[in-house]
């Protein structure tokens, strides 16, 4: 950043204090259009700064230009890679932790890649295909899942399940998923409410419109969850009935990247809404809203 820029930029920050809220606005706005340039002179502020009305202005507008970035960018995927789901998966991380290391991450995230690869061949069958990942992930990856309450929401993102090793249902199941495509299996994922499942098909079958058709295509179900444990669709129908479901036609059939991040967004809404976070739902129903028009 030039030298000039950063005092003009400093000097915008000195007038975050102002008590007349058109100045603030102005100067706010003025800050914002900088782009994410600024946020490493706003921080450098922060810490300098007693004022706690100043310090909440400085928080609220590096989260303002933060999710500015991760809307473009997930707008941006959503109309050119939605078939990269981990792409789409790391912009969710960078929502939550914008300062993450991703190359560490990209390197735990290689890894299990390159172990999958070496462990596939032409020969094996769709169920060896599957016991390949799970032996991989669950095995010698030790990716487990938890049920942990505090904090649940880390649960959900990628970089700290690919760092901690534990993970909830839909995050696993997101990472086994990415992987499957990565790697040309036809898995994909089915949106069974308050679970995420994923499918294996006998080929890519996203581009069949009949329904009857798409579920032709199932060969069987996995549940990424419980350590790729893989079952039918008689399974479905029973976890339907036992939750007093009605038994629609998504619950059992394939989904594209975009529902399946739409409904990731919804399932991060509801863990936030459970800690308080209202903020963060307001940021989720954005990004939702997009999704949805996509």
């Amino acid at each position: 950043m030039a030298e000039a820029s950063e005092r003009e930029i400093k000097a915008l920050i000195a007038l975050l204090d102002d008590t007349d809220r058109e100045v603030f606005e102005h100067v706010s706005d003025k800050l914002f259009s900088m782009g994410p340039g600024v946020i490493g002179v706003l921080e450098d502020a922060y810490t300098s700064i007693a004022d706690q009305l100043t310090q909440q202005r400085i928080e609220n507008l590096i989260h303002s230009i933060q999710f500015s970035l991760v809307k473009k960018e997930l707008t941006e995927w959503m109309h050119s890679e939605p078939d990269d789901l981990l792409k789409g998966l790391l912009i969710m991380n960078r929502y939550q932790y914008p300062l993450a290391d991703e190359d560490a991450l990209m390197q735990r995230w290689q890894q299990f890649r390159k172990d999958i690869w070496l462990g596939l061949n032409m020969y094996l069958s769709p169920l060896e295909q599957i016991d390949v990942v799970n032996q991989v992930l669950f095995g010698q990856g030790g990716l487990t899942g938890t049920d942990e309450e505090k904090d649940a929401a880390r649960f959900s993102f990628i970089g700290h399940v690919l760092e901690s090793g534990r993970g909830n249902h839909f995050s696993i199941g997101l990472i086994y998923l990415a992987l499957c495509q990565q790697l040309g299996l036809p898995v994909y994922g089915v949106l069974l409410r308050s679970h995420f499942i994923l499918v294996r098909c006998r080929e890519e079958i996203l581009q069949i419109r009949d329904l009857n058709t798409l579920i032709d295509e199932v060969l069987f179900y996995i549940n990424p969850y419980n350590r790729g444990l893989t079952f039918s669709e008689r399974e479905i129908r029973n976890y339907i009935e036992k939750a007093g479901l009605e038994p629609v036609k998504h619950y059992f059939l394939p989904a594209g990247n975009l529902e399946v991040m739409a409904e990731y967004l919804r399932f991060l809404q509801d863990q936030f809404a459970d800690s308080g976070a209202q903020w963060k739902c307001d940021d989720l129903e954005q990004l939702i809203h997009l999704l949805d028009k996509a």
